[in-house]
């Protein structure tokens, strides 16, 4: 074999390895398992029942209530979601649980071990529940929500991707009552939107302060 022809060697090892590459690819694998998935900051329970809830176009945001605060937070979840996903997700209240497919927000008073930030998200294959004892724990229920659906959920426009969540229970309260981050604008300057930018990922991580 010849110089030449041994220079070409490597180009062909990795030219074969990216067709076979391109020919065994699978669509990514449904989630399936609650407890594999990363929730920041870690959850103080999580269980799996291994199957999968599906966000659709035909999916309501439903609060258990009419109080101002629920409501707030129902939009400020559809207000989250509907951009990367293309759904309308309206915000509607019920006196009862929702058919399948949909969304429920709750407080429930009685559950004092979750405190005024903890929360309890409950899905199943036919709705995902969100529980709290205090509007706060439902907006960092949120922030988990946002953390189990895919990542392009994230973006500002429609992606075509499978908007769905393992199934199972996350229970969560914080350790620590005070949780803060800083940032230094007297040394460092920012425009307002930048800021506002800083302030909405602490709170993504479930921070306070």
């Amino acid at each position: 074999m010849t110089y030449p022809q041994l220079k070409l060697l490597p180009s062909l090892f990795f030219a074969f390895v990216l067709l076979q590459l391109g020919c065994t690819s699978e669509p990514p694998a449904e989630p399936s398992d609650l407890t594999q998935e990363v929730v920041i900051p870690k959850p103080v329970t999580v269980t799996a029942t291994g199957g999968s809830f599906a966000l659709t176009e035909t999916t309501t945001i439903y609060t258990e209530g009419t109080s101002a605060d629920l409501t707030q937070i129902g939009q400020h979840l559809a207000d989250y979601l509907s951009p990367s996903t293309g759904f309308g997700l309206p915000v509607e209240s019920a006196d009862q649980a929702p058919g399948n497919g949909h969304i429920l927000l709750r407080l429930d008073e009685t559950d004092t071990e979750l405190g005024e930030e903890g929360y309890e998200l409950n899905i199943t294959e036919d709705a995902l529940t969100l529980t709290a004892q205090q509007p706060a724990g439902l907006f960092r229920g949120l922030q988990t929500i946002r953390q189990l659906l895919p990542p392009e959920i994230e973006r500002d426009s429609p992606q075509e991707t499978s908007w769905k969540v393992a199934t199972g229970t996350v229970r969560d309260y914080p350790v620590y009552e005070y949780r803060g981050a800083m940032l230094d604008v007297a040394r460092h300057f920012f425009i307002v939107d930048d800021v506002k930018r800083y302030i909405d990922l602490i709170a993504f991580y479930k921070l306070n302060h």
